[in-house]
């Protein structure tokens, strides 16, 4: 199963024509193939039900056991954004009972528990990435999450949760930590003390008298919090300023060549423009050193430019996503 796995995404990544897929081409190219694969009957309708029927509006894919639902599946072409789909896909399953659902574009699946707690992004627990990712590891996921038999004896949800737990473990973690820090210090304990004095005495050789110690330490009640806000700041600006070397340096090898036309379609508005003396020209909107930053002048969002922008290069009458030409070493 691994191997057909791989062997999918291998194609897939070298498909230059997945760019221009309507959404049906989408289902039929892309959507099926790992379906089979996983041991989905994708020609048994009782078992992969298409457009299955929730009140007036409709799901592409249930998959079913046992004549119940448990999983849905929303197809959207590959160069549609998901964002806008997130909403409708949680309502449907919300309203069917449905434990697992996915949203995805034949290249980007994101990966939900509709029935748990929190917003979308919360319930989001995974997400694969079929250019972008590991090869072996998008094959793993797809058969922890997707596997007809994994699905029918639940170890599916069961996967899934354990993920989802443990990004809500460390959200409360991190939340919570300067909470530990600042209570620990304002109810000092002689274990604490003693600790602080020994460090202390290491330092300068001489020791403190415990009360100067409790008062330090009530005295410095919130000082994480304090130094968070003041340090952030400064830490923030260095870390983004080596990134942005970073992918400058990057694009400068890896852009497409002079004269490279690109084109991005977003909330159904067509954006143009071209890669010249190495910037990326997009017309009525500037100058960009890269596609991602130009994909988040015009979204508004961060997004991965790659996936976004389809380019056509110089002498060449077709269309490509940016990605799968740079996966390519072109």
């Amino acid at each position: 199963m691994k191997e057909q796995l791989l062997s999918f995404i291998a194609d897939v990544r070298s498909n230059n024509m997945i760019s221009s897929f309507d959404e049906a081409n989408t289902k039929q190219a892309i959507i099926l193939r790992p379906l089979s694969i996983l041991r989905w009957n994708i020609f048994d309708t009782s078992e992969v039900q298409p457009e299955y029927s929730v009140s007036s509006k409709r799901v592409d894919y249930s998959l079913r056991i046992n004549n119940t639902n448990k999983v849905f599946i929303e197809v959207k072409k590959v160069t549609e954004d998901l964002d806008s789909h997130q909403e409708q896909l949680l309502n449907y399953s919300f309203q069917e009972g449905v434990k697992l659902a996915i949203l995805t574009n034949g290249i980007t699946w994101w990966f939900y528990l509709p029935l748990n707690e929190g917003n979308w992004e919360q319930r989001r627990f995974y997400a694969i990435d079929i250019i972008q990712q590991d090869s072996s590891d998008i094959a793993s996921k797809f058969i922890d999450f997707l596997a007809k038999e994994n699905v029918k004896n639940e170890n599916s949800l069961k996967k899934a949760e354990q993920i989802y737990k443990g990004q809500v473990k460390d959200i409360e973690i991190k939340r919570n930590l300067p909470r530990a820090w600042n209570k620990l210090i304002s109810e000092p304990d002689d274990l604490l003390v003693d600790l602080v004095n020994e460090t202390l005495e290491k330092i300068c050789g001489y020791r403190a008298d415990e009360t100067i110690i409790e008062r330090f330490l009530h005295s410095n009640v919130g000082t994480i919090d304090c130094m968070q806000k003041i340090n952030a700041p400064k830490k923030r600006m260095i870390r983004d300023n080596k990134i942005q070397s970073k992918t400058k340096e990057h694009n400068s090898k890896n852009f497409p060549p002079e004269g490279t036309l690109c084109r991005f379609t977003y909330k159904k508005v067509d954006y143009n423009g071209k890669i010249q003396n190495g910037q990326f020209i997009v017309d009525g909107h500037g100058y960009f050193s890269t596609f991602s930053a130009a994909s988040k002048g015009i979204s508004k969002t961060s997004r991965n430019g790659w996936c976004d922008w389809e380019i056509k290069l110089p002498g060449s009458s077709q269309w490509l996503l940016a990605d799968i030409w740079r996966k390519k070493g072109t």
